[in-house]
């Protein structure tokens, strides 16, 4: 019987491979993968070449280019991912920084020592009297701020730097990109975190909460350069304005004795 022009390139070809060495059951394998590779059409030219130019021991290893296309595969959509993941505070909300929040507002307290607690709120309560009048709210405020920022891994006063340059201490403060509250926390979080209402960002508690792990995780992103995380907190990246003047109030108002 006259064989087709591709039943005789493959066959050549098992030939080639028959004269390697290679086992019987592995020549006749490929012979018939060529074949049905080929008549898959012209989407499967490209495949069809592959299989003819292919080396035996590539051949015989279909378990490793398996393994390595899925690791293109993977490392494709990291790629992607990446470049779809906010990168400031500002742009939307971040899967990974989703988890902590969530963790974050299951937790919660921090003085160790009573003698602490009572030489930096009275301290702290001195410094903030005038911007914020009412003894019992600028306790709430302090309090919370040192419980928050200490749970976070970050630094009490830095983050009464941050609320003084962001809000100026008004925990009803709205900004035109409108961020809410204490820290100016983005509303874009309220559904993401099961909050009913963007209003629960007024809430002193909630924001600083929210404010602390946001920014404590900006600042681990940067591996602790303050210039940097803070620019992604505030959604001024490439720029140092805002940073320098958080770090000017806390280095003339809130810095620790």
């Amino acid at each position: 019987m006259r064989q087709s022009p591709l039943q005789s390139r493959s066959a050549g070809h098992a030939g080639r491979l028959a004269g390697a060495n290679v086992p019987e059951s592995a020549v006749a394998e490929h012979a018939t993968s060529v074949i049905a590779v080929a008549g898959n059409g012209a989407d499967s030219a490209h495949d069809f070449a592959v299989g003819i130019v292919l080396p035996p021991t590539i051949l015989l290893s279909r378990y490793w280019l398996r393994l390595a296309l899925a690791l293109l595969a993977t490392a494709a959509l990291a790629a992607v991912e990446a470049q779809t993941r906010p990168s400031d505070a500002r742009s939307g909300p971040d899967p990974e920084l989703r988890t902590i929040l969530v963790a974050a507002i299951a937790d919660a307290d921090s003085f160790g020592d009573r003698f602490d607690a009572e030489v930096w709120l009275t301290d702290m309560s001195r410094r903030l009297a005038r911007q914020v009048p009412d003894a019992a709210e600028r306790l709430t405020i302090l309090k919370t701020v040192h419980r928050q920022a200490t749970l976070a891994g970050v630094a009490p006063e830095l983050v009464l730097a941050v609320i003084d340059v962001e809000s100026n201490f008004d925990r009803f403060a709205i900004s035109s990109a409108t961020a809410l509250g204490l820290m100016q926390v983005m509303p874009f979080w309220v559904p993401e975190l099961g909050y009913k209402d963007k209003n629960q960002l007024f809430n002193v508690e909630v924001n600083v909460l929210l404010g602390c792990r946001i920014l404590s995780y900006y600042l681990d992103m940067e591996r602790g350069d303050l210039v940097r995380g803070l620019a992604r907190y505030n959604g001024s990246v490439g720029k140092r304005w805002y940073a320098d003047r958080v770090i000017e109030r806390l280095r003339t108002k809130w810095f620790r004795h």
